[in-house]
């Protein structure tokens, strides 16, 4: 299930293809992605790792 991440919450944009992230909760981890499918752009964990992905994504 994805999760739109609140407008008001500071994230960056992808940086491949600049559309704000969701966010994907599976069994055990928490991913933020590009909900483009072609991008292919996330970080994965076991909290929502925002800093890891704003890192990733300046």
């Amino acid at each position: 299930m994805r999760i739109d991440i609140n407008p008001n919450f500071p994230i960056n944009n992808c940086k491949i293809c600049g559309i704000r992230p969701v966010v994907e909760q599976t069994k055990d981890r928490w991913t933020i992605l590009c909900p483009n499918p072609t991008c292919r752009n996330s970080v994965s964990d076991k909290i929502v790792n925002v800093p890891a992905w704003n890192k990733q994504n300046p």
